[in-house]
């Protein structure tokens, strides 16, 4: 009896463990919810800098949402807003989201406004935590004249307890 109740103790303390430590990454396009399943989270390099990459899956819809690696070592909470990229001037956005509804081989969806708010980062550990809201426009090409973009907005956005990976820097 006492061997059953010691199995059951440790199987429920694994499962409250495995639900606090369960990474969220939740938000809403145009008002409906989403709950994304991270695929991948990981520090990449994307040129002039090193970036937290956040692959997520909703819906068979991707999602990335990048913040910038180097301003993550300030003090908590850490705001970090999107800019246009300047490759002239060497600046990129501090964070951005790119929003994929329709699949990898069509247009994708490009922020033009938004941040993301970092309450929890452990670098020892390698878990990060936070807020995001974007504005999104769909990357399309028209011949007409100052067409309008379709755009979207994403919401309400959460990413906790997020496990990430450091990219092995190539020798080359």
């Amino acid at each position: 009896m006492k061997r059953c109740i010691l199995r059951i103790s440790i199987i429920l303390a694994a499962l409250f463990y495995y639900n606090v430590q369960a990474q969220v990454f939740t938000f809403k396009v145009d008002g409906k919810f989403m709950n994304g399943k991270i695929t991948e989270a990981v520090i990449v390099n994307l040129g002039e800098a090193d970036y937290l990459q956040i692959r997520a899956e909703a819906e068979d819809k991707i999602v990335y949402l990048y913040c910038k690696e180097a301003l993550l070592k300030g003090e908590l909470p850490v705001k970090l807003k999107f800019r246009e990229h300047n490759h002239e001037k060497g600046e990129t956005p501090d964070s951005e989201i790119i929003w994929v509804p329709d699949g990898p081989d069509r247009p994708q969806w490009n922020s033009i406004k938004g941040e993301t708010v970092v309450t929890q980062h452990d670098t020892e550990n390698k878990t990060i935590s936070g807020t995001f809201e974007f504005v999104v426009e769909k990357f399309q090409y028209s011949s007409k004249a100052n067409a309008k973009r379709p755009s979207a907005e994403i919401t309400s956005g959460v990413f906790s307890n997020v496990q990430y990976r450091v990219e092995e820097k190539k020798e080359g």
